[in-house]
């Protein structure tokens, strides 16, 4: 370590060396063994995807997709300003910089500048959020027949600045509140312009405007260039600044994502920010149940909603934007967004019922009634996919049997994936080219999206007649 009156010395060069003299010296046999071992299940996955994207490509040709005249311009920006604010509430809650236990003892204790010891962190940071905002925009650009190139070059350098600036936060002790106001204000400009979308107030002036000249285009991409670099280099420099207590905030949620595609089991990461959304919440007000065992029932269910007032939010910004996709997408696409976003709506309502499912000592606490405890369960989330069915399918069309059709196949998907019974990790390995696969634990991971891919199938087809 060094003293408070002494500079730190860099030492990339000794470590670097020690580094490549500890790592174990491959043959030339051996490296053709491996690419050998690899070479045959990544040619057939490469196939695979290539036959796959030519397939939809050539399907989503035929069904006229994107629609003529569409207000793509806006679609675009709205759906942008959506990513942007999902990305920095993201980048809030995960850190934006973490690191285990073990690399926190490194750090203390290596004499090397911080920022030497953080920047292969920083740098695959800023990649992995311009990657993932330049392949989203790719998509939105091509669905609203919008230039493709521009768009993904402004979510690209956007992304960028966004991740430098959440690790300026983040050392700086502000990433906290500045992070969660700009992602809630991008996220709320985002659903307003997909509300002028839905309701046709200012929709042509609003995507007139945003139909940009070249020149203008050139000036926008350069500001956000300069703007993605200023915040890259100001995040470089305050990684001096990041200590222990403030790389320990996003471990928790990535040590559980981590278990939980370890396991293949997405409750522990589900679990796991329920925790945290409790713990947060601090205290809560008791509710008074009243008497007789099915007002008491329904009262629990109630207050246990009324409690995470976010649900209701969410749930009327998904409206809004599902409306406002209506003028640019087309009717299947439309009809398999509703049934993805209705089932991640329902499943907050079965809380009870997972907790039931999972905690044999809580059915026996409450027998003999813990079966009339998962019916009250069962009609909140029954009424949770009439009401978001009721808000979806005026704009689908296909009259009271497609509605019933999704009513039911939400709750029917959604019961099916909380009452799924713990992983059992001992069945049987079918052998295959690739290797033993675990076929059996496929089938109880699959056991409600499974359904969930058929619901969307079928109302997928209904709607394209």
């Amino acid at each position: 370590m060094t003293g408070p009156r002494q500079a730190a010395v860099p030492a990339r060069v000794p470590l670097r060396r020690l580094r490549e003299g500890s790592r174990p010296r491959r043959t030339r046999r051996g490296l053709l063994a491996d690419i050998a071992t690899w070479a045959i299940p990544a040619a057939a996955g490469v196939a695979l995807v290539i036959g796959a994207v030519r397939s939809l490509g050539r399907l989503v040709a035929e069904a006229g997709w994107p629609l003529p005249g569409a207000p793509g311009h806006l679609f675009a920006v709205a759906a942008l300003l959506l990513l942007l604010g999902g990305l920095a509430q993201l980048l809030r809650s995960a850190g934006p910089v973490t690191a285990s236990s073990a690399f926190w003892s490194w750090l203390l204790s290596a004499p090397v500048r911080r920022r030497d010891l953080l920047r292969r962190r920083y740098l695959v940071l800023l990649a992995a959020a311009a990657v993932l905002a330049a392949a989203v925009a790719g998509l939105v650009a091509h669905t609203g027949s919008v230039a493709v190139l521009p768009v993904v070059a402004a979510a690209g350098l956007a992304a960028v600045a966004l991740g430098g600036g959440a690790v300026c936060g983040q050392a700086w002790e502000l990433a906290g509140h500045i992070g969660q106001a700009a992602g809630q204000a991008m996220c709320a400009a985002g659903v307003l312009a997909f509300g002028s979308l839905a309701t046709g107030a200012g929709r042509a002036g609003l995507n007139s405007a945003l139909h940009l000249p070249p020149d203008a285009a050139v000036i926008v991409l350069a500001a956000l260039a300069v703007t993605a670099a200023a915040c890259c280099v100001l995040g470089y420099r305050a990684l001096d600044r990041i200590d222990v207590s403030v790389l320990r905030r996003g471990q928790g949620l990535w040590t559980a994502g981590h278990v939980a595609a370890a396991s293949m089991d997405v409750f522990m990461l589900t679990e796991f920010l329920a925790d945290r959304r409790a713990r947060q919440a601090g205290r809560v007000r008791p509710a008074r149940m009243g008497a007789g065992f099915a007002a008491a029932l329904a009262r629990s269910e109630w207050a246990r909603l009324r409690r995470r007032p976010r649900l209701a939010v969410l749930a009327a910004a998904a409206a809004v934007v599902w409306w406002g996709c209506r003028p640019v997408l087309p009717g299947p696409a439309l009809a398999a967004i509703a049934v993805v976003t209705g089932y991640c709506l329902v499943l907050p309502a079965a809380g009870t019922l997972r907790q039931l499912a999972v905690n044999p000592g809580l059915r026996a606490q409450f027998a003999p009634r813990d079966r009339w405890l998962s019916l009250g369960s069962l009609a909140a989330c029954l009424l949770a996919s009439a009401a978001w069915t009721a808000v979806v399918a005026p704009g689908l069309g296909g009259g009271i049997a497609l509605a019933a059709l999704i009513t039911a196949g939400l709750t029917a998907a959604a019961y099916r994936t909380v009452t799924r019974p713990p992983l059992d990790y001992n069945g049987p390995l079918v052998p295959t080219p690739f290797g033993d696969y675990p076929l059996a634990l496929w089938l109880q991971v699959l056991r409600g999206p499974l359904l969930l891919a058929v619901l969307t199938a079928l109302t997928a087809a209904i709607t394209a007649r």
